[in-house]
């Protein structure tokens, strides 16, 4: 999944599947004869999938990985491959073949896969033959199997409402963006306004989300929070606006209304309930030893949103367990290996009885992205901020060789050297370089505004010779 705050990448997550953005994401909604897989003859023939294929096999493989008969003999699941020809010899549209390969040997599972919800495939009967060919049998899961013979259990005017409910939350956030007089003087009436779902997901901050944005003024990048005050009106909150070349305009947003709550909207209003990260953390609690031994077989696995508010760490989630050996819960880090999987971080499992059980998790697995650097507010430059090669830094090259006092005291520049450390600490949005040209050399601090996505002009600041003299630069 990628997302540093998953907390808030849950909200995030909803709004990209009821946007229909969700493609991008790889999560669709399965189809199949109506709304799972389905096997064609034709010519170009094999099991299709309405969602990525790799969307579905993380959903199969999380299907497998919970039933008690595969994961008693398979242990973990490593890798799962899907026998395209061998399922189109099985009867029935919903009958797959898959190699799988566990901690604790390979095997191949052939049985029915019902689809529960958007996101979520279950185990219906089958067969797992190991590779030394013995052969258990699948009894799958009842609840799954019970829901077949009542009401669908995927319900479509469901999905109309999350839809039109995140619709709602995008034009709202567009509305705050447009009332916002920075968003006006530098895009102006705003044509286009896109959600980056990846980026929202790994933006620091529960109400961080991500927006490109284009209006007849200029185009940009909007980093902000965004701030539920009642059911049709959201607020802009501390951001940065990051302009077509490469500026960055940090912002302070609009202040709390009188008739605002102080605490907001709860998040258990927002979103809740079965989504991709619970599913993969499922996954991950699932495969741990330690749960095995005191929990066992998971029956059910529910996140607490308010104790995962309150826990410590950016990573730590706090979920209620129950299985067939008992029941309790469970607080730990929740580490991203990858798009499908998530790894059990250090944390402690309480048992019904009160005992706390602390553990390390599981070790890193081959191939873990790597934690991603968070600079602080005036830290390190982080690598999305202008750099010497960037646009912004040719327009800005342009504007300071346009300028009369760097014309008079530098002349033709040979060299402008931009200082991102120095740049990235100023204050406001004043930008600095180091100058070389025809006439002398010196350092200039200045303020930078854009004029349109080609250009940029300088507003107040101040050139710094090299014997010392300074030289005022009058923006207006």
């Amino acid at each position: 999944m990628g997302w540093g705050n998953k907390r808030r990448g849950l909200f995030v997550w909803v709004l990209a599947v009821a946007s229909g953005l969700a493609a991008a994401s790889g999560v669709a909604a399965p189809h199949a004869a109506d709304d799972g897989n389905t096997k064609s003859s034709e010519a170009q023939g094999g099991v299709r999938f309405s969602i990525d294929r790799e969307e579905y096999d993380a959903q199969a493989r999380a299907a497998m990985q919970v039933d008690p008969v595969v994961a008693a003999h398979l242990g973990a699941i490593r890798t799962v491959a899907l026998d395209d020809a061998a399922s189109m010899d099985e009867p029935g549209p919903d009958v797959l073949v898959f190699d799988v390969e566990g901690s604790r040997g390979k095997g191949r599972v052939t049985a029915r896969f019902i689809t529960v919800s958007a996101t979520q495939e279950a185990l219906g009967p089958g067969m797992l033959v190991m590779a030394d060919g013995t052969r258990h049998e699948i009894e799958g899961d009842a609840d799954a199997l019970a829901a077949e013979d009542g009401p669908p259990l995927h319900d479509h005017a469901h999905d109309e409402d999350v839809e039109a409910g995140a619709n709602a939350f995008i034009r709202q956030a567009q509305e705050a963006a447009q009332r916002y007089p920075l968003i006006r003087q530098h895009i102006g009436q705003i044509a286009s306004f896109e959600i980056d779902t990846d980026a929202s997901g790994a933006a620091p901050g529960m109400n961080t989300f991500v927006f490109d944005v284009a209006g007849d003024k200029g185009r940009g990048r909007l980093e902000a929070d965004f701030i539920t005050v009642s059911a049709d009106t959201e607020r802009l909150g501390k951001g940065v606006l990051t302009l077509a070349g490469g500026r960055k305009l940090p912002f302070e947003g609009e202040p709390r209304g009188e008739d605002e709550p102080e605490d907001g909207v709860s998040a258990a209003d927002l979103f809740g309930g079965d989504n991709i990260f619970t599913r993969q953390a499922r996954v991950a609690v699932q495969r741990y030893p330690l749960v095995q031994q005191h929990i066992g077989t998971l029956a059910s696995f529910e996140l607490d949103l308010a104790a995962t508010g309150e826990a410590e760490g950016a990573e730590e989630f706090v979920f209620a367990l129950t299985g067939d050996k008992g029941r309790g819960r469970i607080l730990a880090e929740f580490i991203t290996v990858d798009a499908d999987t998530e790894r059990l971080g250090k944390g402690v499992l309480t048992l019904a009885d009160g005992r706390e059980i602390a553990f390390e998790g599981e070790a890193p697995m081959e191939g873990e992205l790597a934690a991603p650097r968070i600079d602080s507010d005036r830290g390190e430059a982080p690598d999305t901020f202008a750099r010497q090669d960037g646009i912004f830094v040719l327009q800005a090259n342009a504007a300071m060789q346009a300028h009369p006092v760097v014309q008079r005291h530098i002349g033709d520049i040979r060299e402008a050297a931009f200082d991102r450390d120095a740049s990235w600490k100023a204050d406001g949005e004043r930008y600095i370089f180091d100058l070389k040209g025809s006439k002398g050399q010196g350092r200039l601090e200045a303020e930078f505004i854009t004029v349109d996505a080609d250009s940029e002009r300088i507003g107040d600041g101040e050139l710094v010779m090299a014997d010392g003299k300074r030289y005022p630069l009058d923006g207006k």
